[in-house]
């Protein structure tokens, strides 16, 4: 009888474990400042090569 109860219990948790990832939802934030936001820069040394020199430029990457 043990046995069938244990059984039944591990049963149910595993069930509920499975239902509960597919009634999750996707929530997306929008907030109304957008056109204020700071631009993330960085600065990114780029390495060529030009007649045989190399040129080594800093160039500014932003998001």
């Amino acid at each position: 009888m043990k046995k069938i109860l244990l059984a039944s219990v591990i049963a149910l948790a595993t069930v509920s474990a499975a239902i509960a990832p597919t009634q999750a939802e996707t929530i997306v934030v929008k907030t109304n400042d957008h056109m204020h936001m700071k631009k993330h820069c960085r600065t990114k040394l780029v390495t060529t090569w030009k007649h045989h020199h190399k040129v080594v430029r800093e160039i500014r990457v932003c998001n």
